[in-house]
């Protein structure tokens, strides 16, 4: 069963028409953690070893998450 995600951020390498995001793979954390690993770049290789540095990011606000799959267009 595939998953849809919606995203309207156009400028996104991922981004697709009616706004889905068409990535592989998707990484959402909190946004303090995206902050502390900011220097570290997205690809498939660094997936497996990011999700392990970053560990478990719990929020209470939507407002407190970010995509970390993000690349510009």
């Amino acid at each position: 069963m595939a998953t849809n995600v919606s995203c309207t951020v156009s400028n996104c390498y991922f981004w697709a028409k009616d706004n889905i995001c068409v990535a592989d793979n998707i990484l959402i954390t909190a946004d303090k953690a995206a902050g502390d690993h900011s220097e570290m770049n997205w690809d498939r290789e660094s997936q497996e070893n990011l999700i392990q540095k970053i560990g478990e990011t719990p929020t209470h606000r939507v407002i407190e998450t970010a995509c970390y799959t993000f690349r510009t267009r």
